[in-house]
């Protein structure tokens, strides 16, 4: 990686630039138990992890094509309590979901003056996997980012989750910019980095943060450009 040729900086979000770890897991499992038995009388916490640990990682054994949110909530409800739900039930949950999700993140102070450091010196954008774009949008509002990417892609927006490569091609295509001159950062092995690499793109691989699914590297996989313990380390890398 050559920065005199780095034009764009691409983060994803989650675990990146704001922690989703167990903490923020635990909050919206609370949050799902809760509507549960308000709507049920009452919930199999024990099944409701098994159900949701399986759906988070679906889209990587089934051709990375990203779920949607309202059938997860649908195909929840179906397997935990047998029966077929109705609509104003999958509103509920999915209520439940996106409000849980925004009400968790948060933003470091010093990760937002880091942005607006790099803002000065490159284009910046963002590429995150998650079943709902308006949730991510909305939690960017809420932590102050709303603004402050060029292009904001999630793959709830084009059908597929990274490391697909049309994530990232829709990515570059809305930032404008071409793979070679840009880097991505982001903590996941296979979404993040072989996404990106495969992409054409430098990548940087960050490990401050717990992700909740992990993948080893195997045989044949890309290594990153750079790997960073922290966010804070960009500041001797890129400025």
């Amino acid at each position: 990686m050559h920065i005199d040729d780095i034009k764009g900086v691409c983060f994803d979000l989650g675990n990146t630039l704001i922690e989703f770890g167990p903490h923020q897991i635990k909050h919206v499992y609370k949050a799902l138990e809760d509507g549960l038995i308000e709507l049920f009388g009452s919930c199999d916490t024990e099944k409701l992890k098994s159900i949701r640990d399986r759906q988070i990682i679906a889209p990587y054994s089934n051709g990375f094509k990203e779920n949607n949110l309202t059938e997860l909530c649908e195909e929840l409800i179906r397997e935990l309590y047998d029966v077929v739900p109705l609509p104003d039930q999958v509103d509920k949950l999915f209520k439940i979901r996106y409000e849980s999700f925004v009400d968790v993140i948060e933003i470091e102070p010093d990760v937002l003056s880091l942005l607006n450091r790099l803002k000065e010196r490159y284009r910046i954008s963002l590429l995150s996997n998650y079943p709902c774009g308006r949730s991510i949008r909305d939690g960017l509002a809420k932590i102050g980012l709303a603004d402050m990417f060029e292009a904001v892609v999630v793959s709830a927006d084009v059908g597929y989750v990274k490391p697909h490569a049309l994530p990232f091609e829709t990515l570059l295509n809305k930032f404008g910019e071409s793979a070679e001159n840009c880097v991505y950062i982001g903590d996941n092995w296979l979404a993040d980095v072989q996404g990106a690499k495969r992409a054409g793109m430098a990548s940087i691989y960050i490990s401050q943060h717990l992700p909740y699914e992990k993948f080893e590297p195997e045989d044949g996989d890309f290594e990153p450009d750079v790997r960073i313990e922290h966010l804070s380390e960009l500041e001797n890398i890129l400025l």
